[in-house]
């Protein structure tokens, strides 16, 4: 097996651990029940393609549990400080799902 391994690679064993990831989808059909923000983050880069459209950034929602949301859609932004705006507050829990192609619900939900 370490055969098939070309020289100079390095190998790194895999665990359970390893598989859980902290970054969140969001895709069509998909739902997240829960999901309280610590903090967003406006994130400048000219270079990436997976910014909103037409602007050099996108944001990044991150959890009190650590894991990432990457809001890259003007469709799920506006939902989500829509209803930021109304509770008046960032730290806020959220129930969002994706419902359909640029169709998003988005409720703040009692801590």
């Amino acid at each position: 097996m370490t055969s098939d391994i070309p020289p100079g690679s390095e190998v790194t064993n895999v665990s359970v651990d390893d598989l859980s990831s902290s970054f969140l989808s969001l895709r069509i059909g998909e739902k997240i029940p829960r999901f309280e923000i610590k903090e967003i983050r406006k994130i400048t880069n000219p270079s990436k393609q997976d910014n909103l459209s037409r602007v050099n950034y996108k944001y990044i929602i991150e959890s009190t549990e650590g894991r990432l949301l990457t809001v890259n859609s003007w469709v799920l932004w506006k939902a989500i400080s829509a209803v930021l705006r109304q509770a008046g507050t960032i730290q806020a829990v959220l129930e969002l799902e994706h419902l359909d192609f640029e169709k998003y619900t988005v409720k703040v939900l009692n801590k």
